[in-house]
């Protein structure tokens, strides 16, 4: 079977979570019976051909950048992108399915199914509707919506990382429960270890260099991500642990926001937000931690809390999407409710001073991770989704004539 894949993102382009789990599922997919190319962009010429798997292509698509704002760009990059995938179409003699994940290239993959009468599949990652907590009153917002609308309209069938993204489609756009398959994300364990402990002692001293503890979150500094809820956290903190240190990795645009929380609550010296890291420094950073924080208002699923279980690292997350279903509550981490800066101080609190507790949850979670949140089950689970749906345009009319 051929499967063409759209994505907007691709390594080394990860803005959030959708890049990574397409880099990380693509090898999975790729077997004797699947043959998987991905159109993708940032390409450095009109197109740029790599191998991701033994039977797996990455077709990276030069697009122009003039536009500032996401839906502009998105406009700029469909034509170029729509024209690589004809070619590449007349090129390998068709496919069987077309994958789109998101919202940004939905157009093209619409297109493409009408043109070739071929069924077409997403992957909804997150929605307008759950990033805006409801509020699509912005024209951005209305539009986005609107595409979103339409994929899941146009989709054979639909692929969701959590119950609560199934809620939320269901709710939200009318999506009929058994059209939408539930497949939650796996996570690559990390084999990291520092050389010797005087290793690991420098690492940790370039984050922090006093002798409190280290509390890290990564991810786009957005609103929904909750990131100036925790730095009001630090603010009671402090009172407890008066050298605790926040480190932030990730880069959006809530940054001057965050610098503007982190004075108001007096802990502008004990937060840093260092911006973009690289997988290692990130894998150092869950290895020295004393707890990872993820204090989102909205996440469908939750990898980052993924990564810090797998890496062995505790974790304080909100009780709210996603996050529920990755996180058991009191066995492989602590949830909070969202928006409750007094919760989320208490549970840190805890994490910290009561040790022995939270490593009898790093070793339920690093259990939790690498068993049931692996690549081989989520590709697997994807493929009956594949043959699924070829079976089913098989055994129809369209597309036969």
């Amino acid at each position: 079977m051929r499967v063409l894949m759209i994505s907007w993102e691709f390594p080394p382009h990860i803005v959030g979570g959708l890049g990574r789990h397409v880099a990380d599922i693509i090898p999975e997919l790729a077997s004797e019976s699947f043959q998987v190319q991905l159109l993708t962009l940032r390409g450095t010429s009109p197109l740029n051909v790599e191998q991701a798997a033994p039977r797996a292509m990455v077709h990276r698509i030069y697009t122009p950048e003039s536009a500032l704002d996401i839906v502009g760009q998105v406009a700029d990059a469909s034509q170029p992108v729509l024209a690589a995938a004809h070619a590449l179409w007349r090129e390998v003699g068709g496919f069987d399915i077309i994958h789109v994940h998101d919202w940004l290239l939905a157009d093209v993959a619409i297109t493409l199914k009408h043109h070739y009468q071929r069924p077409l599949i997403a992957t909804i990652h997150a929605h307008e509707r759950g990033r805006r907590r409801g509020d699509i009153s912005a024209p951005e917002s209305r539009y986005i919506d609107s595409v979103e609308w339409r994929l899941t309209y146009e989709a054979w069938r639909i692929i969701v990382c959590s119950d609560y993204m199934q809620q939320s489609l269901h709710t939200d756009f009318s999506v009929p429960l058994d059209k939408l398959d539930v497949i939650p994300n796996g996570i690559v364990v990390p084999h990291f270890a520092f050389d010797t402990l005087s290793t690991r002692s420098t690492f940790r001293a370039r984050y922090q260099p006093d002798a409190g503890p280290l509390v890290y979150a990564v991810g786009r500094l957005v609103h929904e991500k909750g990131w100036h809820i925790l730095i009001a956290a630090m603010g009671l903190l402090v009172a407890t642990f008066p050298q605790i240190r926040l480190v932030v990795a990730g880069v959006g645009g809530y940054r001057d926001e965050l610098v503007r929380v982190a004075r108001a609550a007096g802990v502008e010296g004990r937060v840093a937000l260092i911006g973009f890291i690289s997988d290692a420094e990130r894998n150092g950073l869950y290895s020295v931690a004393d707890c990872a924080v993820f204090p989102s208002l909205y996440e469908p699923f939750g990898i980052v809390a993924l990564e810090a279980m797998a890496l062995r690292c505790p974790v304080v997350v909100s009780d709210t999407g996603g996050l529920r279903e990755v996180v058991r509550p009191e066995v492989t981490g602590l949830l909070v409710p969202p928006d409750d800066v007094a919760a989320l101080a208490a549970a840190i609190r805890r994490t910290i001073e009561v040790p022995v507790a939270a490593q009898r949850r790093v070793t339920a979670a690093y259990v939790d991770a690498t068993e049931t949140f692996n690549w081989q089950r989520v590709a697997q689970a994807t493929t009956m989704t594949y043959t699924r749906v070829a079976a089913e345009w098989d055994a129809g009319n369209w597309g036969k004539s």
